[in-house]
């Protein structure tokens, strides 16, 4: 990856539009993972989440799987364990990509920035973020302790369901962050068909050790946007 970019615009990030929701609230979202405890567990397929349970049982009739309770009193909900791992999708109008990088402690949110300036809640700059000008150092401060993840958030439409309405997916994997200004350019700003799959990733180290997780990949128009790498599960 050419660094240039990242020392002049804050890495990929400067190459893709801030985090500013302006096409309403999505009527369902995916997830790579739930919580158990507190704590993030992967699950084996899609896991989407809506309020609507109407939305759940066209989900259902689609994917696979069958609408379940999720949440309590105003927070309750309806998820579908769907039996696939990939989903044939929609990016189209608004702001279907959008990052921002946040750091989080004890459950709080004390810092979001957009690679070089802080922002606040609405998206608006500040001043400097000092957050280190390559990627790599940014991995590396972040898995210190010391610096934010990047939270992607993609909207989209279900090919199978194109008028249910726009579903989020919300991960903090830094490849599929790196990937992301190919895929807007590959967008032109217009409509594009997508497969958004969950692929289970599979290796073993130096030393023999079996490491294995999911993660998100995006396909677009038969180019793949996404590598190998490190994904946080976000629930």
């Amino acid at each position: 990856m050419d660094h240039s970019k990242d020392q002049k615009h804050g890495a990929a990030v400067g190459e893709v539009p801030l985090l500013r929701d302006t096409a309403g609230a999505p009527v369902g979202h995916f997830h790579v993972g739930r919580q158990v405890g507190g704590r993030p567990v992967a699950v084996s397929s899609w896991r989407i989440t809506t309020g609507d349970r109407d939305v759940a049982d066209a989900l259902a009739g689609l994917y696979g799987g069958q609408p379940g309770l999720t949440g309590e009193g105003a927070g309750r909900g309806y998820e579908v364990l769907t039996r696939g791992e990939s989903v044939s999708v929609v990016l189209t109008g608004g702001q279907p990509v959008a990052v921002r990088m946040v750091m989080r402690a004890a459950g709080e949110v004390f810092h979001v920035c957009d690679g070089v300036n802080l922002l606040d809640s609405t998206g608006v700059e500040g001043g400097p973020c000092g957050c280190p000008a390559t990627v790599e150092e940014r991995k590396a401060a972040a898995r210190a302790g010391r610096g934010p993840v990047p939270e992607v958030r993609l909207r989209f439409r279900l090919a199978g369901l194109p008028d249910v309405g726009i579903f989020q997916l919300v991960s903090t994997s830094w490849e599929l962050l790196e990937s992301l200004p190919s895929a807007e350019r590959v967008m032109h700003g217009t409509s594009v068909d997508c497969v958004l799959s969950y692929q289970l990733v599979e290796f073993t180290t130096g030393s023999g050790i079996l490491v294995s997780y999911r993660r998100p990949v995006l396909e677009v128009k038969g180019r793949r946007v996404g590598r190998r790498g490190d994904v946080c599960l976000v629930a």
